[in-house]
């Protein structure tokens, strides 16, 4: 099997994306059922911990980061969102950046296996072989920002589990030895 840095991370993405748009729906639901008194104003603010960044830029690293890998991969820079502080903001861009994921396809990545992705930074840049970068850098982003934004929804009472974080699976299958026929 040739690896194709399309499927690696056009897909991913566009799922974990999805993710965050159902985990906002739910903690919308779940605040709009607690009443005017609950504050959903306050989820710009929610934070695991006081050093860590709160749920509006956990969104905002995820998209940057699935956003600006298939940039990259692309020869474009990125293009850094910024800004977003609530639930709305949040759900319009991540209906903006999976429109932008959608209209790519596996040509756009042609010959982006060669590339070495060079991260500027001020303590020196990294530079990277594009496979190495998707898979050890980009994907893991882009999951870590979903998943911290998932716990800070979850410590905030917003009634989501595994399967949230999951998203849609395949059917089971009847008959394979896991279900009987």
């Amino acid at each position: 099997m040739i690896f194709n840095l399309f499927d690696v991370t056009v897909p991913r993405f566009q799922r974990a994306l999805n993710v965050l748009l159902g985990l906002l729906e739910k903690a919308e639901v779940h605040f709009e059922a607690a009443g005017p008194g609950e504050a959903l104003s306050g989820l710009a603010e929610l934070r695991l911990a006081p050093d860590m960044n709160p749920l509006p830029f956990q969104v905002q690293a995820a998209i940057n980061n699935a956003l600006g890998a298939t940039r990259r991969l692309r020869g474009l820079p990125p293009d850094d969102l910024a800004g977003l502080s609530t639930l709305e903001d949040m759900r319009r861009a991540l209906d903006q950046a999976l429109r932008e994921l959608g209209a790519l396809a596996p040509v756009d990545f042609d010959g982006a296996e060669d590339l070495e992705i060079v991260l500027p930074s001020p303590k020196g840049a990294r530079h990277l072989q594009a496979q190495d970068y998707v898979l050890n850098l980009a994907l893991p982003n882009v999951l870590f920002h979903t998943a911290m934004a998932y716990a800070l929804l979850r410590m905030a009472g917003v009634d989501i589990g595994k399967r949230d974080f999951l998203g849609p699976l395949p059917p089971r299958r009847a008959g394979d030895g896991t279900i009987p026929a």
